[in-house]
């Protein structure tokens, strides 16, 4: 007999929405978004700077990873003490993003929606929340990703005079003619996708489902003219 293909709700039954939202959560400990530059002269000198989500969440410092000579020796993440000789004092951390946190809410509360009793309240709620985390997700990670490029150009702009003189303004930094060239280097990371692809792939499965399962409006009274 012939089967029919499992759909989205058929989807949403194998991959359990609490446990898709538990792996939606821990994508914040994975990158975000990192930028890395390297220079084409020997020795060649790379580096690498990486957001996880948490650090979007909280403004927490970049992993950094450098080597000065990529022809002798391998990139290696360096420690706190390397990166303030290599780039200063001045801390690579992003300021917190409120609308982070609103995304974190949006997943507890979509977590605490399935388990409604009603499989329609369940599945409209579901639904709209998920969608809702990966809409402000994704968009709380634009947010840091401008200022990630505030920061790292900082760093860069700053990097030509004395360890003693003043961070530059915001303003000073955007204006900089490299600026554009640092916000190129920024890329989204894996961990970003996959959060805001589940969170996504249960929005859209609960929404269908929340479509079969709204009840069908009866038919009225078939009124004939004899």
């Amino acid at each position: 007999m012939f089967k029919r293909p499992a759909g989205p709700s058929g989807l949403l039954r194998r991959l359990p929405a609490p446990a898709a939202l538990v792996l939606a959560a821990l994508c914040l400990l994975l990158p975000f978004m990192s930028a890395s530059c390297s220079t084409d002269e020997p020795p060649r000198t790379q580096m690498r700077v990486t957001y996880t989500g948490s650090d979007v969440l909280t403004g927490g410092t970049p992993a950094i990873h450098y080597t000065d000579d990529a022809g002798r020796k391998p990139i290696h993440r360096l420690d706190d003490a390397e990166a303030e000789a290599l780039l200063g004092p001045q801390p690579l951390s992003l300021p917190a993003q409120p609308v982070a946190w609103l995304a974190v809410a949006l997943m507890l509360l979509a977590l605490a929606a399935t388990g409604l009793p009603s499989r329609l309240w369940r599945a409209t709620s579901l639904g709209g929340l998920a969608l809702a985390a990966a809409i402000v997700l994704f968009g709380s990670t634009v947010l840091a990703r401008r200022d990630a490029t505030d920061v790292v150009a900082g760093i860069f702009l700053r990097s030509g005079g004395s360890s003693t003189d003043p961070a530059p303004a915001v303003a000073e930094v955007r204006a900089w003619d490299s600026y554009d060239q640092v916000a190129a280097t920024f890329r989204y990371g894996y961990g970003l996708w996959v959060a805001v692809a589940v969170l996504a792939v249960v929005g859209v499965a609960a929404t269908v489902e929340a479509l079969r399962s709204t009840p069908a409006e009866p038919a009225g009274p078939d009124i004939r003219s004899g």
